[in-house]
Parts: C-alpha cells; sequence; structure tokens
C-alpha cells in the first residue's frame, strides 16, 4: 500500500477513537501499523483532546471491542483464534496511534527546536523533585513546579540552559572552553565550573543566585554595560524586580542545597513544621483551617515523591481531609 498521509492518518485515528471505524478502516490501520517500522511513517497525529481523554477514549473503545469480540467469540469458537489475532492487532495499532497523538500533545508542550544551533531544546516541567544529568556530565536538580530548558547536546562555545521558572540546584561539570550559562527572564549566570543554587520566582518578582563551590558572575540582559557582579562560596545574591536592585549576602553553605540532598525526615515533630518543611521542598502553600492539627506531632520517614502521594500518607496517617486546589496550594480540612 501507498504511504497514509498526515491527513487521512489523523482521520484514522479520529474514527477510531470515535469509535466510527469501519471493518475497512481497521484495516487500513492495520497495514499503517505494518509500515512505521520502516521509518518512513512516523508521521505524530496531533489532536486537540488532552492526553488523558485520548487515553480513555482509547480504552473504552477496546474494552467494547473485546467485550463484543468475546461475545461472538462464544457464538462462533471457529473464528476464535483469527478475530482475537485482529484484535490483538488493532490494540496495537491503536497503542501507536496513542503514542503519536501523546507524543503530538506532549511535544506540543514540551519539546522544540533552535534555529541557531540545530539542537533539540527539552522544556521539562516538574511535578516532584527531579535529577537530570546533562549532555556534558554536569548535573541538575529541580524543585517540583519547576519549568526548566536544556538542550539534548551542547555546540559552540557556550553551555547554555533556561530555569524559566522555580529552583534548580547546578553542579557543574568544569570545561574551561566552554563557560556554562544559566539564563533568567532577569539574570544570566556564567560559570566554568562550580556548584549552585537559582531560584526564580516571577509571582514574587524575584531572582536568586546561592553559590557553594567556585566562582560565579551574575550578568543581567540589556545590561551590556553594567560590570558582573562576582559570586564567591556562602555569598548570595537577590535582584528584586521591583526595585530593580541586587543584594549581596552571605548563606551558610549546608542550608543551600538540603532540599534536593536529603529526604524529608522528622522525629516527633509537629505538623506546622512539617507543612513548613513540604511548602519549602515542593515549591506550594499549605492552607490548614483547624489550626488545632498544627500541634500534633508526627514521627515520619518521606522519600522523593510527588506532593499529592505525601498528602495522602500524611492525611491517611493524621485523619484529615485535603484537596490540591492548584499546583502551588494545598488545602487542609
Amino acid at each position: 500500500m501507498g504511504p497514509i498521509g498526515r491527513s487521512e492518518l489523523k482521520q484514522l485515528a479520529k474514527k477510531y477513537l470515535n469509535g466510527t471505524a469501519t471493518p475497512e478502516e481497521k484495516e487500513l490501520l492495520n497495514q499503517w501499523y505494518d509500515t512505521i517500522h520502516d521509518g518512513d511513517q512516523l508521521e505524530v497525529v496531533s489532536a486537540e483532546d488532552s492526553e488523558t481523554d485520548v487515553k480513555m477514549r482509547i480504552y473504552e473503545n477496546l474494552h467494547s471491542e473485546i467485550i463484543n469480540q468475546k461475545l461472538k467469540d462464544n457464538a462462533m469458537p471457529g473464528n476464535r483464534s483469527a478475530s482475537i489475532i485482529k484484535m490483538i492487532r488493532w490494540s496495537a495499532a491503536a497503542a501507536v496511534v496513542f503514542l503519536f497523538v501523546g507524543i503530538a500533545w506532549y511535544a506540543n508542550k514540551l519539546v522544540g527546536k533552535t534555529a541557531a544551533s540545530g539542537s533539540e531544546q527539552v522544556t521539562l516541567t516538574t511535578q516532584k523533585i527531579t535529577k537530570l544529568t546533562l549532555a556534558d556530565g554536569s548535573s541538575v536538580w529541580l524543585n517540583a513546579h519547576t519549568t526548566f530548558k536544556y538542550p539534548n547536546s551542547f555546540k559552540g562555545k557556550l553551555r547554555e540552559v533556561q530555569l524559566i521558572e522555580g529552583r534548580a540546584f547546578f553542579d557543574v561539570k568544569h570545561e574551561s572552553e566552554h563557560p556554562f550559562v544559566v539564563k533568567t527572564k532577569t539574570l544570566n549566570i556564567t560559570v566554568l565550573g562550580t556548584s549552585f543554587d537559582v531560584r526564580t520566582s516571577a509571582k514574587e518578582g524575584m531572582t536568586k543566585v546561592n553559590v557553594i563551590t567556585g566562582k560565579v558572575g551574575i550578568t543581567r540582559p540589556g545590561h551590556a554595560n553594567e560590570p558582573a557582579v562576582m559570586l564567591l562560596p556562602k555569598q548570595e545574591i537577590v535582584l528584586n524586580k521591583m526595585a530593580n536592585q541586587f543584594v549581596k549576602g552571605v548563606t551558610p553553605d549546608q542550608v543551600i542545597n538540603l532540599w534536593c540532598k536529603s529526604p524529608l525526615v522528622f522525629d516527633q515533630e509537629n505538623l506546622d513544621n512539617v507543612f513548613k518543611a513540604i511548602e519549602k521542598q515542593y515549591n506550594t502553600h499549605i492552607q490548614v483551617a483547624d489550626k488545632a492539627l498544627l500541634n500534633e506531632r508526627i514521627s515520619i520517614t518521606l522519600g522523593n515523591q510527588r506532593l499529592d502521594t505525601i498528602m495522602e500518607i500524611l492525611s491517611f496517617t493524621k485523619h484529615f481531609n485535603y484537596k490540591i486546589a492548584n499546583d502551588s496550594t494545598v488545602v487542609i480540612k
């Protein structure tokens, strides 16, 4: 068969998802599935639905087909083997269509190309503390609800990444010929090889840099004539967007990267302090209606898990109800 065009493939996917595909169209989908391993048909099928909606609709269609097929097989036992094979192949083809739909939906949000370098740029938004190893061997720890952009490979003189929102701790591999640059909306941080922490918040209008090892140079985009501010270990700098000024200070290095190095460990700690630690670690805000709950104590170790998982554990242990109102607020009733 000739290659299926992008438009036709999209229509096939939609018909299958809507449960309106004819046997002939299902067979065409089956034939397309056979050809995709050649590489020429690896076109992404876009969809307006969310990934969850697509997944649910495919599940419902497959579940319905399985039930119907079982009824037919019971009525006509001799056809069981062939019909099951067809059903499995349709399921496999549907899974691939879902994969492509999912990739399209996901890629629209996360993946892009840079025209200058031609290297693929990945934009990641985290739901929990996440460690990345970059192409040069540098390590990055991203806090929950952090948006970070980085290339799959570094090209050119500079190793550039972008912290769009949130918090990240960097342990940069030393390369004297290729400075490492972290760009935020308000600051550019340039290093050769060092470890440092960066926080940037559009809501608070603040960007903060803390240094543990090495030397860091800070500049502001659009201020070419402004000299770089140099930071040494145990030094920090805060840029307040409203005041439009730097504030330089000193911070003990042991507290800078605690959030990404250690799990949440509590020994007979009151929930007030537990919630405060969770707020810092997950960049969230916890509202408690019953203030008496804050005085209750708990001994527990909470590892590197999603925020909703941690809240589920705590609510079960201390018998309270909660809801996550949005990505940055937990309401406890």
